[in-house]
């Protein structure tokens, strides 16, 4: 066999050269075959997505944009746990107080005045003649009145009243109970009955 080869290699060579060209040949036309067909469908594919709109792809030498979104998302974030911080470590509200309870009005009650005693007061009777007791500041028409009507008539009768007297005479002068040790009657007296017009104008004003 060998010694075959040896002696005929030429013809060997010219077969082995036909068969590689006939193998070429033949994957030469199955691969354009194959390129037409992927030709048809791409142009049929180009064709039903016309009506879609195409976004040209970014190069390498273009960036893209980084997305805003996880940005401000991680922005609020970390807002929120700062307020959230603030309101832990800040001390809780005071409560407002309360307002006061307005004080309840007192019920107005009606004193009831103790009508004076029939008769007159158990002091000393006035001897002599009646002075004029308008002289004693604090002592009107009205009051100068009544006091007669009681038997109260002397400047030196009133002088010698005492604190009983006083509280005897008080239960008698109705509206004008107190005015006795109010207007300092009897002081007035005292300087009134002994007739010093003088020591009474300078403690008292003039008559």
């Amino acid at each position: 066999m060998i010694t075959l080869i040896s002696e005929n290699w030429l013809l060997f060579l010219i077969a082995l050269a036909i068969g590689v060209v006939t193998a070429f040949w033949i994957w030469a036309g199955t691969g354009r075959e194959a390129s037409d067909a992927e030709q048809f469908d791409a142009n049929d594919g180009l064709l039903e997505k016309a009506d879609e709109v195409v976004v040209p792809a970014p190069s390498e030498s273009e960036t893209p944009l980084a997305d805003p979104k996880p940005a401000a998302k991680a922005t609020a974030v970390a807002a929120a746990a700062v307020a959230a911080e603030k309101m832990e470590a800040a001390p809780p509200p005071t409560p407002a107080p309360k307002p006061a309870p307005r004080p309840r009005k007192k019920p107005v009650v009606e004193e009831t005045k103790t009508p004076p005693p029939t008769g007159k007061p158990k002091i000393a009777a006035a001897v002599g003649e009646p002075d004029n007791l308008r002289l004693i500041k604090g002592v009107g028409p009205k009051l100068n009145g009544l006091l007669n009507k009681l038997g109260v008539t002397r400047f030196d009768q009133i002088a010698a009243w005492k604190a009983e007297d006083i509280a005897e005479m008080d239960q008698y002068l109705e509206t004008f109970s107190g005015r006795i040790t109010r207007d300092l009657w009897i002081d007035q007296a005292k300087f009134l009955a002994k007739d010093d017009i003088d020591g009474f104008e300078k403690k008292y004003g003039k008559l």
